[in-house]
């Protein structure tokens, strides 16, 4: 018997505001608008910090998730940051979702004075953290003794008021794996190469480039395939009746040939309706039913989420 597929979900992302009041009417447009989630990057450059405004944009609404996408593992202890996370989660009464990573970008470890470690290393240590952070929330004591992080038995508090959605995400086999080993929802994303966004990393968001990624959490999931949530952002998002026109104008900046671009899900270029189709055909080929969309998109794309969301 086939699998229903799951429902349509959609996410909205920001990350910087010139007041309060700007940061807090974003939030609320996009829960007005019918988004579940709203989410931040977590980078040291022209941006909030990610915990105070995601508990200020929790407590500027009442329904919409708020959570990191994602945070960067190596600039976070995790007993620290699991009390951080579950005392978002206890004061907004259940709407904390986490997306944290094994960290990418060289420029961010330059700016931290912190040594970036080749990609295993940082896998590893992404794999130990969140089993620490996962212990803390459970119920009773707790300890860890692993390569990277240790912590002293402790019944840590606040505990989440409810469980908190975990996503990894990634665009090699082996971060993908420990995405579908660990958590409840799996990101889907080009591979970093040479640990920045280039034309190399970019060559990794062409359409069969997804579905090696898919396969491989397939595989890493086996017969888990189906309880998890499969999600992907959309870099750059263009209403026009002009999608080649379009395509060929943004095509340079990403490295990309423009029919590459137009045929890969990452980016969304052409009407509301061949939007509104793309996403649906996103969840036909790859079960991506989770959509996130940047900042200046959360307006454009709000009749895609009226369409779609909860379908």
């Amino acid at each position: 018997m086939a699998t229903q597929p799951r429902t349509f979900r959609f996410g909205a992302k920001a990350v910087k505001a010139g007041s309060a009041k700007e940061w807090t009417d974003t939030v609320r447009q996009a829960e007005d608008l019918g988004y579940a989630s709203f989410q931040m990057d977590d980078h040291f450059g022209n941006q909030l910090a990610v915990v105070p405004a995601l508990m200020a944009a929790a407590d500027a609404t009442s329904t919409i998730l708020v959570g990191p996408h994602v945070a960067g593992v190596d600039f976070r202890n995790p007993v620290l940051f699991a009390k951080e996370c579950a005392t978002i989660d206890l004061l907004s009464e259940g709407r904390f979702t986490l997306g944290i990573g094994a960290g990418w970008s060289e420029k961010d470890y330059a700016i931290a004075g912190i040594r970036q470690d080749d990609a295993a290393t940082r896998i590893a240590r992404l794999r130990e953290a969140v089993h620490v952070m996962k212990g803390l929330w459970a119920d009773g004591p707790f300890s860890f003794d692993g390569e990277h992080f240790r912590v002293a038995e402790v019944d840590a508090v606040p505990k989440p008021y409810s469980p908190i959605p975990i996503m990894i995400g990634g665009g090699g086999p082996k971060i993908l794996a420990l995405a579908a080993e660990e958590a409840d929802i799996v990101g889907i994303n080009p591979k970093i190469v040479g640990r920045k966004i280039n034309p190399e990393s970019m060559a990794t968001t062409a359409a069969d480039t997804v579905d090696e990624k898919v396969d491989a959490v397939r595989a890493a999931a086996g017969s888990k395939f189906d309880e998890l949530e499969l999600q992907m952002q959309i870099f750059k998002t263009v209403v026009t009746d002009h999608p080649q026109d379009a395509a060929e104008q943004l095509a340079p900046a990403f490295g990309l040939p423009p029919e590459v671009m137009l045929d890969a899900p990452f980016f969304q270029i052409g009407t509301v309706d061949q939007i509104t189709e793309d996403i649906q055909a996103m969840r036909e080929r790859w079960s991506i039913s989770y959509v996130l969309f940047q900042s200046d998109a959360i307006v454009p794309m709000g009749p895609v989420v009226e369409r779609l969301a909860g379908t």
